[in-house]
């Protein structure tokens, strides 16, 4: 009988103590959980940024793969590098107005439409803002 006894009391122990250490463990789980949301939501790149980001994204692709293609005769490459350089803020409000922003407080997902002209081909860009970055996930030419 005491045994028995014995038997329960540390069972009755070893439960107790398995529930601390699962609660701690919740508590613990939780705030890093909740650490790791503020994180990211006071990171949340704004708009503006990502203009910033888009603005360079462009003109490195159109300086790769617009001005790398006119002729060098003339200085034809230096003047395209030069328009996009000089024309930073013109593409950059291009950019803001084509550009929808879905902030879901933990990231952002941006949306950008580019048409500048009937004559030239549009763009489609999806990008994501998280941690203060940007990532473009999907680019259409249209």
């Amino acid at each position: 009988m005491v045994n028995r006894l014995k038997l329960r009391q540390t069972t009755a122990m070893t439960d107790g103590s398995s529930m601390k250490k699962i609660k701690t463990g919740a508590i613990v789980g939780g705030c890093v959980l909740l650490g790791l949301g503020g994180a990211l939501a006071i990171t949340n790149p704004e708009q503006d940024a990502y203009d910033d980001f888009a603005t360079q994204a462009a003109i490195a692709y159109l300086k790769s793969e617009v001005c790398a293609k006119v002729p060098t005769t003339f200085g034809l490459q230096r003047v395209c590098q030069s328009e996009l350089e000089s024309n930073q803020a013109k593409i950059k409000q291009i950019i803001a107005e084509g550009t929808q922003r879905q902030n879901f407080v933990l990231f952002s997902r941006y949306t950008t439409n580019l048409s500048i002209s009937p004559d030239l081909p549009s763009y489609h860009v999806e990008s994501v803002g998280a941690l203060g970055q940007f990532i473009i996930y999907k680019t259409q030419k249209r």
